[in-house]
């Protein structure tokens, strides 16, 4: 029961979601129980696991995601860990300099790096509709789209047509990120179309950064998209657990806790 009752948030985020993969259902009340703690910490937990897309909840509990084979809204997701966010993109930064190529997914988080960007001699190569319109005033900074189909949900270019775009692209360094962090399975996505062009555009960098918040670590998507091993440097916020942190390192990563802003 001490080991229960010690456990921290993310802990308890992922003991939450492995018994939803049981189950399909959890109930508030069962939940407190289980994990040793109070049901308005459970239901500040399944609050925190909503926003970041990760279940529903309902009257007294929460369900899994039907299917959990589509994204949330772009919209929706930009709200879910803001601060850790905007921590985690003012840090990635430090790694960016003048004349770079870079690469830019799709994602929420990769998206605040966008916004932050200095108006400097760089070249920017993205799928991602919102980061294309924040970089649309830049003077410096030439923006490559890859063009494709529209995914108003997603906000960014996807299919075939944006694929083919990247084929003769050159990225020297690429900024991502990803639904989940598995020390065994590695990366992975709910959407099959933003898998496929994290996939190409992670063919196409010379170095891969991964932004992820401390909600990814230790979590399982349904769609299969890289190894551990073909990242280079994992970029996550305070909040993160050690242990896994340490784990990743042990498995060849470079991990940096970004600082609060």
């Amino acid at each position: 029961m001490g080991e229960a009752m010690a456990l921290l948030p993310p802990q308890r985020h992922r003991r939450i979601l492995g018994l939803l993969t049981q189950a399909e259902s959890v109930r508030v009340s069962e939940l407190a129980k289980t994990l040793h703690v109070t049901e308005e910490t459970i239901r500040r937990d399944l609050q925190k696991l909503e926003e970041s897309g990760r279940l529903v909840r309902t009257h007294g509990g929460a369900t899994a995601i039907a299917g959990g084979s589509r994204d949330l809204p772009f919209e929706v997701r930009q709200t879910a860990n803001l601060e850790l966010k905007v921590a985690i993109a003012h840090h990635a930064l430090n790694y960016i300099s003048e004349n770079d190529i870079i690469g830019l997914d799709a994602s929420s988080t990769v998206f605040e790096l966008a916004r932050r960007l200095p108006d400097w001699p760089l070249t920017v190569v993205t799928n991602s509709l919102v980061a294309t319109a924040a970089l649309s005033t830049s003077t410096n900074t030439r923006v490559v789209s890859t063009g494709g189909m529209l995914d108003p949900r997603s906000r960014s270019w996807t299919g075939l047509l944006a694929e083919h775009g990247l084929e003769r692209l050159n990225i020297h360094k690429l900024f991502m990120s990803t639904r989940g962090i598995d020390l065994e399975r590695g990366l992975s996505e709910v959407d099959d179309q933003q898998a496929r062009m994290k996939r190409q555009l992670m063919e196409r960098a010379d170095k891969v950064f991964l932004l992820a918040d401390h909600s990814k670590l230790g979590v399982r998507a349904v769609v299969g998209l890289a190894a551990l091993t073909e990242v280079d440097v994992v970029l996550t916020d305070a909040d993160a657990e050690e242990s896994f942190l340490i784990a990743l390192r042990a498995a060849g990563l470079e991990v940096e806790r970004a600082p609060r802003v």
